[in-house]
């Protein structure tokens, strides 16, 4: 039975370490490679002191791009491993969207392989860590490279 392994990605190194390692370390798995879009990057609510709500359909074209951009290139890499990759690119908050996306697919997830930032203290909080929410709520087992 061939595993499964989900790869959130972003463009960042530690996303890209969490990539080599899962074709390290699971190279007869089929790594499904995620990007989250997070539409906060086109859209703005507004607020109640004047900031209209604002929206940019261009934004929105060009961050989904860029995620395709991204997620290819990350298949390209295991193709060249010899690793069967999917791609699937979500839009949402990152943390939220990838539970949501592993809790739809539990059947179909054995295990995620993702990349943290490290930080710590204030940045933490205040920032808060899609790894560190995966990693408390997710249903299946979580790695995490740093």
């Amino acid at each position: 039975m061939t595993r499964r392994i989900l790869v959130p990605l972003d463009r960042s190194d530690h996303s890209t370490k969490a990539l080599d390692h899962a074709l390290a370390v699971h190279p007869d798995a089929t790594l499904v490679l995620v990007n989250v879009v997070d539409p906060t990057r086109w859209i703005s609510a507004g607020d109640d002191e004047g900031m209209e709500p604002y929206y940019s359909e261009r934004l929105e074209e060009s961050a989904k791009e860029a995620s395709d951009e991204l997620l290819e290139e990350a298949a390209e890499r295991a193709r060249e491993a010899g690793v069967e990759a999917e791609t699937v690119r979500l839009v949402g908050r990152p943390a939220p969207t990838i539970l949501e996306y592993i809790e739809d697919h539990e059947a179909e997830v054995d295990q995620v392989v993702m990349g943290s930032h490290g930080r710590t203290g204030l940045s933490r909080m205040l920032l808060g860590s899609v790894a560190e929410k995966v990693t408390r709520r997710s249903p299946v087992p979580v790695t995490v490279v740093r």
